[in-house]
């Protein structure tokens, strides 16, 4: 698959391609998100996937998820109004609340999973079956390695813009 693309910095037309690949991958995959029902977005179904093994309270799944807890707790309120999850009071801190999946929330992550499989199953049936072993094990090695490097600056040779001292008049 060749795609349009900038032209190389480096030039490795190889890493440049594959990059296009996974930039068209990630499009694609949002994109199926509107397939969803009720306008789920992609985002509520990471987080709800995160309460698949049970209660969580919001600071675990922010740091699972590895966002600040503002944005899962406007997450779970918005999941919430639409029935997905629900929320107690945590026993053991009377502060903090437990949020679990409802039958509804566990019912909408069943057919994205389902959705999710049907597309990965189509691309398989029209690759040669001795490739989708590499390929997996590509993009796990491609994922660990994003992971890896998660806490590294994206730009680090950037320059930080000066930000002009405002006129005291």
């Amino acid at each position: 698959m060749h795609t349009t693309s900038s032209p190389a910095v480096d030039g490795d037309p190889v890493v440049d391609e594959l990059v296009d690949a996974l930039s068209a991958l990630v499009r694609a995959w949002r994109s199926a998100g509107r397939q969803l029902p009720d306008h789920t977005t992609m985002a509520l179904l990471q987080l709800a996937g995160h309460l698949r093994d049970g209660e969580h309270r919001l600071g675990e799944i922010a740091e699972r998820r590895g966002v600040d807890q503002s944005v899962v707790s406007r997450q779970v309120s918005e999941l919430q109004l639409r029935g997905l999850v629900c929320r107690r009071p945590d026993p053991s801190d009377g502060r903090a609340h437990l949020v679990r999946l409802t039958p509804a929330g566990e019912e909408l992550l069943a057919r994205a999973a389902r959705l999710k499989r049907d597309v990965v199953r189509g691309a398989v049936a029209r690759s040669p079956s001795a490739d989708v072993p590499a390929v997996a094990r590509f993009v796990a090695g491609l994922a660990a390695e994003f992971d890896a490097r998660a806490a590294e600056p994206l730009l680090p040779d950037l320059p930080v813009p000066a930000h002009p001292e405002k006129d005291p008049s």
